[in-house]
C-alpha cells in the first residue's frame, strides 16, 4: 500500500514537474520571441534613425542648392536689368548719333529743292550733305567693328609698340576736326620713356582717338586736349579730359558708364577689355564732358619694338573697263553705277543672282560687283557657278554687302570672291579694285591659264 501510494503521489509530482518544464518552455519561447521582435524593432528604428539622419542631410543639402539657386537668379535678374538698362542708353546713344548727321541731310534734300537757281548754294549744300555721309559711315563702321569686337573669335594683332608712335599717329588723324574747332592736342612730355606696350597699335590709336573725339564734341571751342600718362606697377594709365579739367582736381565726380557715352567710346572699352586693361569715365554731377581714364598692361622692359615698315605705293591703271553691277538695291545700283560711269568705264546693270551668272558666263566682264544678298540666287551661289566655268577665270569678283563679319567674309572667300567690300565703302577702295582689274587685263590670257593673282581674303 506505501509503494503504491508513493508511486501515485510521484507520478503527480512528475506531471506537475513537465507541466512546469513545459510552461518554463512557453515562457522562454515567448520571452525569445519578444527578444527577437524587440531587436528587430531597435534595427528599424535605427534604419529609420539613419533615414532621418539621410533626409536631413539631404534636405540641409537641398536647401544650401536651393540658396545657390536664389542666388544665381537674383545675380541673373540683376546682370539682366543691368544689361537692360545698358543696351537702352546704348541704343538711346546710337539713335542721338545718327540724328545728328540725318538732321542736316534731311535739310540738305529740302534745300536742293529750293536753289535750283543758286549754283553756289547747292555746292555749299553738297558739301555739307557730303560732310554728314562721311559721319554716318563712320558709325556704320563703329557698329561693324563693335559687332566684330564682341564676337568670342575677334582676335587683335598683337606684338609690342611704343606709345609715342601711336599718339603722333592719333595727333595726325584729328589734325583737321581740332583745327576746324580751334583745339590743340598737348601730348605727354618724353613719351619715349614710357615703357613699351603690347598689343594691337592700330587698336589703341582708335580706341584714343574715339576718346578724345568724345571730348571735343562736349568741349568748348578754342580748348585744349591734353593726354597725360604715368605707370604705377605694370600699368600704363592715360588721362585724357580737356586741361581745364585735368587741372581743376577739386571737384568732386562721379564715375561714368561708358558704354553708354556713344559708340566710340562703348569700342574704346571694348579695345581696353581685350587687350587686358579697361576704361573708366568720370564727371562732375550733372556735366556732360566727361574725363577718361584708359590703363593698359605695360609690356616686359626687355621687349624689342619692330622697325618700322615702309609705306607702300598703290597701284595705278587707266580706266574704260568692263563692269558688270549685281544688286536689287536700285537706288544703290543706279548711283553706282552712275559713278562708275563717270569714271569713265562701261558698266552693265543686273538686279537678281540668275541674270548676274548669265551675263558673266555669257560675256565675261572685266570686273564684276555682286551684292551678296539678292533674290532668286544668292551672290555667294551666284559666284560658285560663276567660278565653275572655264571662261570666268580672269574676271575679278568683288562682294559689296553690308555685311562685315568674319564668317560673311570666309563665306564669300570660299566661294571665289577676289574682294570684300563693306557698305557703304570708300570710293578709294573702289578705285583699288578697279586698277586691280586694270592691272589684270593686260594679262588676262595668263590669269586664264591659272596664273592669276588672287587677293582673296583668308
Amino acid at each position: 500500500m506505501a509503494l503504491a501510494g508513493f508511486v501515485v503521489v510521484l507520478a503527480a509530482r512528475l506531471r506537475l514537474a513537465a507541466a512546469l518544464i513545459a510552461e518554463l518552455r512557453a515562457q522562454r519561447e515567448r520571452d525569445v520571441a519578444t527578444i527577437t521582435q524587440a531587436r528587430e524593432e531597435a534595427l528599424r528604428m535605427s534604419a529609420m534613425t539613419d533615414e532621418l539622419q539621410r533626409t536631413q542631410s539631404a534636405l540641409a543639402d537641398a536647401q544650401a542648392a536651393l540658396a545657390t539657386l536664389r542666388a544665381e537668379r537674383d545675380a541673373a535678374v540683376s546682370d539682366a536689368q543691368a544689361a537692360h538698362r545698358q543696351r537702352h542708353a546704348f541704343l538711346a546713344g546710337l539713335a542721338h548719333d545718327l540724328r545728328n548727321p540725318l538732321a542736316p541731310l534731311s535739310n540738305g534734300i529740302e534745300l536742293l529743292r529750293l536753289t535750283d537757281n543758286d549754283p553756289a548754294g547747292r555746292l555749299r549744300t553738297r558739301g555739307i550733305m557730303e560732310r554728314q555721309v562721311g559721319h554716318l559711315m563712320r558709325i556704320a563702321d563703329e557698329l561693324s567693328d563693335l559687332a566684330r569686337l564682341s564676337d568670342t573669335q575677334a582676335t587683335l594683332q598683337r606684338a609690342p609698340f611704343a606709345l609715342a608712335d601711336v599718339l603722333d599717329g592719333v595727333a595726325r588723324n584729328l589734325a583737321a576736326p581740332l583745327k576746324a574747332q580751334e583745339m590743340t592736342l598737348a601730348l605727354p612730355v618724353a613719351p619715349a620713356a614710357l615703357p613699351p606696350l603690347q598689343g594691337d597699335a592700330q587698336r589703341i590709336g582708335q580706341a584714343i582717338g574715339y576718346l578724345v573725339d568724345d571730348i571735343v564734341r562736349h568741349t568748348e571751342r578754342g580748348s585744349t586736349i591734353r593726354i597725360a600718362a604715368s605707370v604705377q606697377a605694370a600699368t600704363l594709365a592715360l588721362r585724357v579730359a580737356s586741361a581745364d579739367d585735368l587741372d581743376d582736381a577739386a571737384r568732386p565726380l562721379e564715375d561714368v558708364d561708358c558704354a553708354a557715352l556713344g559708340l566710340g567710346v562703348a569700342l574704346a572699352s571694348q579695345l581696353a577689355a581685350m587687350h587686358g586693361g579697361r576704361l573708366l569715365g568720370r564727371r562732375p554731377a550733372g556735366a556732360r564732358r566727361v574725363r577718361f581714364t584708359l590703363e593698359l598692361p605695360a609690356a616686359a622692359a626687355t621687349t624689342e619694338l619692330p622697325a618700322r615698315a615702309a609705306p607702300s605705293l598703290p597701284v595705278t591703271g587707266e580706266p574704260a573697263l568692263r563692269v558688270l553691277l549685281a544688286d536689287d538695291n536700285v537706288d544703290f545700283s543706279q548711283s553706282f553705277a552712275t559713278m562708275l560711269e563717270l569714271l569713265g568705264h562701261r558698266v552693265e546693270v543686273v538686279h537678281d543672282g540668275l541674270e548676274a551668272v548669265s551675263r558673266i558666263v555669257a560675256t565675261p566682264p572685266d570686273i564684276a560687283f555682286i551684292d551678296l544678298g539678292m533674290p532668286s540666287l544668292d551672290g555667294v551661289e551666284a559666284v560658285r557657278r560663276v567660278r565653275g566655268q572655264g571662261n570666268t577665270q580672269a574676271v575679278l569678283l568683288v562682294a559689296v554687302t553690308g555685311r562685315g563679319g568674319a564668317e560673311d567674309r570666309a563665306r564669300a572667300a570660299e566661294a571665289g570672291f577676289d574682294r570684300y567690300l563693306v557698305k557703304p565703302f570708300a570710293m578709294e577702295d573702289v578705285r583699288d579694285a578697279l586698277e586691280g582689274a586694270q592691272a589684270a587685263r593686260g594679262g588676262a590670257q595668263a590669269r586664264a591659264a591659272g596664273g592669276f593673282a588672287s587677293t582673296r581674303v583668308a
